[in-house]
């Protein structure tokens, strides 16, 4: 017993020696750490690279194909006086709401910014309640996915560009050969999420 201890000791030691001899003799200077190629305390050293947006006014741009099914559509169109998104004033809702999106010939927000997916919930005789509604047993799960479909746009959508960016020509750092496998031709260009949501949920597993 005491020999096999004194041999595990051993190989601990020289493990630990091992690390230790790699950590000193490979040690990673900061311009290695990211990509950007510069030191991580400072930004004096940094160029930005000379990103070209859209300039086209709302209407005249062409637009880019979805990343992925659902995924946030790119803004091809200039943004110059349209941000910043303030409390007060959204320029984007002029335009993208539904209701007006048909006679611009504008991409109308879908159906799931109108979701509260965060609806009030209670605990009640052992059940949970959300907006009144009996969704699961507390120990049991819910089979699927609640929300509360409103008739106004739900205020966590209402920073549309915490999500959406302006396109622009700006060259990868990192290669990407993803590919999107569309659902529908009309993925590429339209959301689908309110009527999707619950597919593949189960979490009573």
């Amino acid at each position: 017993m005491k020999r096999t201890t004194k041999i595990l000791l051993s190989v601990a030691a020289i493990g630990l020696f091992a690390v230790g001899c790699a950590t000193t003799s490979g040690t990673l200077s900061d311009e290695s750490l990211s990509l950007r190629k510069a030191p991580v305390h400072t930004e004096s050293t940094i160029k930005l690279q000379n990103v070209t947006y859209s300039k086209a006014a709302p209407g005249q741009a062409k637009t880019y194909e979805r990343s992925y099914v659902n995924a946030p559509p790119l803004i091809p169109h200039s943004v110059e006086g349209l941000v910043p998104i303030t409390k007060k004033n959204n320029a984007c809702l002029g335009c993208h709401l539904p209701s007006v999106a048909p006679s611009v010939h504008a991409t109308a927000i879908p159906k799931s910014h109108f979701i509260n997916f965060r609806p009030k919930e209670i605990i009640k005789n052992g059940k949970l309640v959300k907006e009144g509604k009996v969704v699961a047993k507390v120990n049991g799960g819910a089979n699927d996915v609640y929300a509360q479909h409103t008739n106004k746009l739900y205020p966590g959508r209402y920073n549309c560009t915490q999500c959406h960016v302006v396109q622009a020509n700006v060259k990868p750092l990192v290669t990407n050969n993803f590919k999107p496998d569309y659902t529908s031709s009309e993925a590429t260009k339209r959301s689908n999420l309110a009527n999707t949501f619950n597919q593949g949920v189960d979490t009573t597993k």
